[in-house]
């Protein structure tokens, strides 16, 4: 199931990307700026901004589950069943549904119609999520087909699934982005509701493989962001030599109005970003990790590279 394209984007590859978004991931980290790929079945979002009170999707919820807020008509999530009638009958599109199962041709018709900026640009598709990794055999199918089609193929990923499942896809995956969120597995379960150890073993596997991968770290203050955490990931990656990138991305709060529109509190409410200084200093503390090897550490300011030694 997929929840989203997104066209044109600069980010998540090289050149121009198509971004392709499953819907589903097996952890629950609280800074997700995406809430509404964490369930893997279709879900209502809710745009009061487009709610014109009419209350037709009063009239047709069977579970009296609908009911006028002070910003407009609201679903009570405690007893929605996802029936999605006020979906089919909103007019102004202020409740709409999120998610849609696309046959193989389908999805790739989509992405086929970003082709003439890959020749001019450069670029691809960039799947990303959710977690397209627990999605090992509609990936493998549309992977195939996109690379055999030739056009450059990038998974973005928390690292989690299992390897014998999803290693179908790798010969037609170009690059990989994948997570580290925590090195301390206790702490990582804490924060995501699962340990590391399998996405490291992951982590190890695809590198062999000869993927080429940059490693992320979600930087979240009071989350996250200690040095010793940066430095024990570094230390971590210097053990695999085939990877060579390791990016810091500061948090951000873009994707808090979507938990208000999946009707869900904003977990990191007050949580704010990382000041520039904090990420030139982790920055730091994992290149000085690096010093004997290839291996650099950087973060992404106004799309440029920021690499301190």
């Amino acid at each position: 199931m997929i929840f989203n394209i997104q066209k044109c984007s600069i980010h998540d590859g090289h050149g121009l990307r198509t971004l392709v978004f499953f819907k589903g991931c097996p952890l629950r980290c609280p800074w997700c700026a995406n809430p509404e790929s964490q369930a893997y079945g279709p879900e209502i979002m809710e745009s009061q901004g487009k709610c014109i009170g009419c209350g037709a999707c009063v009239k047709v919820c069977p579970q009296h589950a609908i009911a006028p807020q002070a910003d407009g008509f609201r679903i009570n999530r405690d007893l929605c069943t996802n029936c999605f009638r006020c979906t089919d009958r909103c007019y102004a599109a202020s409740k709409y549904p999120i998610g849609k199962d696309y046959e193989i041709e389908e999805l790739y018709k989509e992405i086929e119609k970003d082709r003439v900026f890959y020749s001019i640009k450069g670029g691809g598709v960039t799947f990303s999520g959710g977690e397209p990794l627990t999605h090992p055999e509609y990936l493998t199918e549309i992977a195939k087909v996109c690379h055999e089609r030739g056009i450059d193929v990038a998974v973005e990923s928390c690292g989690w699934g299992y390897y014998d499942q999803f290693k179908t896809a790798l010969p037609y995956i170009n690059s990989m982005f994948l997570d580290i969120k925590h090195i301390d597995s206790d702490k990582h379960k804490e924060l995501t509701g699962s340990g590391n150890e399998l996405i490291l073993e992951n982590i190890r596997r695809i590198a062999k493989f000869g993927i080429p991968v940059t490693i992320r770290t979600p930087v979240v203050p009071g989350y996250n962001n200690s040095k010793e955490n940066i430095i024990g990931i570094a230390e971590f990656l210097t053990t695999i030599p085939e990877i060579k990138d390791y990016e810091l991305l500061p948090y951000h709060e873009f994707g808090k109005n979507k938990y208000y529109a999946l009707g869900r509190e904003y977990p990191l409410e007050g949580v704010e970003p990382p000041e520039d200084e904090e990420m030139r200093e982790l920055v730091k503390c994992a290149n000085h990790v690096f010093k004997d090897s290839d291996q650099t550490c950087f973060y992404t300011k106004d799309n440029q590279k920021i690499i301190v030694k």
